[in-house]
């Protein structure tokens, strides 16, 4: 399928987003997206109206495209969101059997996690971070904690770049703790597996506020 010029110049300012050559309270404007992208003003209107539904930046007549900071206290709060529900889906999710496919599933998210690991690509080992936890929630079934997490998660990919980008050894980390909480969770393990889920969630807390 052919893509588009606005799912195009969507992309690409996204990207520079994410990877932090658009820094959070950077100032854009369409003249210099027009001139570093190569695309024409209508698809990048058009972009630029898509990421601002999703968070990303904020548009005004005074200020103009401003890159969106996520503030710490914003921050916070969804680390005590995802605390609150995702110790509940691994407590819940130790105390019955995950059947092989799965299983196999999640082991597979894993696995692609630790070869962005190796090759310290913050950015698609954000992406299989989302996709572990969302796994879970999807594992568990419960339709109303899939739909928060899919609505937060371009939030969620910005604070855990931003995490990585100040503690290099945090990707490594992160990923050992998402082993153990799998493993928890198999072994039937649900007081530890709640546990290892909220230390992991403060650890990325402690971080950020440092």
């Amino acid at each position: 399928m052919k893509v588009t010029l606005k799912e195009k110049a969507y992309q690409k300012i996204k990207k520079a987003i994410l990877e932090g050559r658009f820094k959070p309270g950077d100032f854009l404007s369409e003249r210099m997206l027009v001139e570093q992208l190569e695309i024409s003003r209508t698809p990048i209107r058009s972009a630029l109206e898509r990421l601002e539904a999703e968070g990303f930046i904020k548009q005004s007549p005074k200020q103009g495209i401003v890159v969106e900071i996520i503030s710490l206290d914003k921050a916070m709060d969804i680390y005590d969101l995802r605390v609150a529900v995702e110790t509940h889906v691994a407590k819940s999710l130790a105390r019955k059997k995950i059947d092989d496919e799965n299983r196999l599933a999640v082991e597979k998210i894993l696995m692609e996690q630790k070869m962005y690991m190796e090759k310290g690509d913050f950015d698609h080992f954000s992406d299989k971070d989302f996709e572990f936890h969302r796994k879970l929630a999807e594992i568990y079934g419960n339709r109303e904690i899939i739909q928060i997490l899919d609505q937060i998660r371009e939030k969620l990919t910005l604070i855990a770049i931003n995490v990585m980008r100040k503690q290099e050894a945090r990707i490594q980390t992160a990923y050992e703790e998402h082993v153990r909480i799998f493993d928890f969770i198999l072994a039937g393990k649900d007081k530890e597996a709640a546990d290892e889920v909220r230390e992991h969630f403060v650890r990325g807390q402690n971080i950020l506020i440092t």
